[in-house]
C-alpha cells in the first residue's frame, strides 16, 4: 500500500520533468545559422545584454509573423535556441 502511494506522488513529478528538453542550445551550430540566415543584416552588437529567454522571444515572433521584418525566417525551436545561445554568449564584436 506504501508503495503505490509513493509512485501515485512521484508520477506528476517524472511527467513534469520529462516535458522539458534534455539538451541545451548549441552555440557553435547558432552561430553557423547566425552567420547564413542573420549577419547580412544583423550585428552582434545590436543585442547586447539581452538574454536567451528575450531573443527566443524575438525570435519566434519573426519567425511566426507577429514581430515585423524584411525578410521570412523559417526556423525551428531548435535553430531558434541555438541562434539565441550565440548571441547571448558571445561579446558584440
Amino acid at each position: 500500500m506504501r508503495h503505490s502511494r509513493i509512485v501515485a506522488a512521484a508520477m506528476p513529478l517524472a511527467i513534469f520533468a520529462l516535458s522539458f528538453p534534455t539538451y541545451g542550445a548549441d552555440s557553435a551550430a547558432g552561430q553557423k545559422t547566425f552567420a547564413g540566415t542573420c549577419a547580412a543584416c544583423h550585428q552582434l552588437k545590436s543585442y547586447a545584454g539581452k538574454s536567451d529567454a528575450d531573443l527566443e522571444t524575438a525570435i519566434n515572433g519573426i519567425v511566426a509573423g507577429t514581430v515585423k521584418h524584411p525578410k521570412k525566417l523559417t526556423l525551428n525551436e531548435t535553430d531558434i535556441a541555438n541562434v539565441a545561445a550565440y548571441i547571448s554568449s558571445n561579446e558584440p564584436k
